[in-house]
């Protein structure tokens, strides 16, 4: 039993310095067993509030990657997933497919755009950032470590935004968790507008569910990451938990 305990703490203190190290993460700490669900695009009404009532029931944590533009639109929304202690990231002002290919100054007036609608609606700065559509570059990551954001990707894709219907959402979800996963999940749309989410409503209680009988703590992504991103104890808490 020692021999285990001694190496689970070592796995945890390699993650943890791994990732202080990383510029962009799509996988967390997988010493433990965590899984980080996201929801990108919102807030969007009445979805949002919904799955933050979904997810307090659980008993779950988990991180809303907003777009600056609906932020402004909707702050209570914002202000609400921070009360219910989800951690709440950047995800652009307007969700442009060019952010990858823009100047260093057309992305960081983008990246300060969003940034501002949240510190706005929050009173503090997100510490997080996830590039729409997933996609970002070389550019796009210095202006983010210039200003202190992480950039956090994913590599479990419910594919909520595809069309697939519930039970694929949480065929996908389910068949992929593994200790450390950061799951993509959405409660808007794509650029704005508002999405009918209600696939992703039908599934979610079923994730909750499944994951939960599998014995995984859903957390936020700072938690699943060892607090890199969200204060300058970085990969401490990967190994200090």
């Amino acid at each position: 039993m020692l021999l285990v305990v001694l190496g689970l703490a070592a796995a945890a203190a390699a993650c943890g310095a791994s990732l202080a190290r990383a510029r962009h993460l799509s996988e967390g700490c997988t010493a433990r067993r965590e899984i980080a669900l996201t929801f990108d695009d919102g807030p969007n009404p009445p979805f949002t509030s919904q799955i933050l009532d979904m997810l307090t029931v659980a008993g779950a944590r988990a991180t809303f990657f907003d777009e600056g533009q609906a932020v402004e639109s909707y702050p209570d929304l914002v202000r609400a997933e921070a009360a219910r202690g989800m951690t709440v990231g950047s995800h652009s002002y307007t969700h442009s497919a060019d952010l990858p290919t823009m100047s260093h100054a057309a992305f960081a007036d983008d990246l300060q755009r969003a940034g501002d609608a949240l510190t706005a609606a929050l009173g503090q700065e997100p510490m997080l950032y996830r590039s729409p559509f997933g996609h970002t570059s070389d550019t796009m990551l210095e202006e983010e470590r210039k200003r202190g954001y992480t950039s956090i990707g994913w590599d479990v894709d419910s594919e909520d935004w595809s069309g697939a219907d519930a039970d694929r959402v949480v065929s996908n979800v389910l068949g992929a968790a593994h200790p450390g996963a950061i799951v993509l999940m959405h409660d808007g749309g794509l650029g704005g507008g508002n999405p009918d989410r209600a696939t992703t409503l039908a599934a979610l209680p079923r994730i909750l569910e499944g994951l939960r009988e599998r014995g995984y703590a859903l957390v936020t992504v700072p938690q699943i990451i060892g607090g890199a991103g969200s204060s300058s104890a970085g990969a401490a808490a990967c190994s200090a938990n």
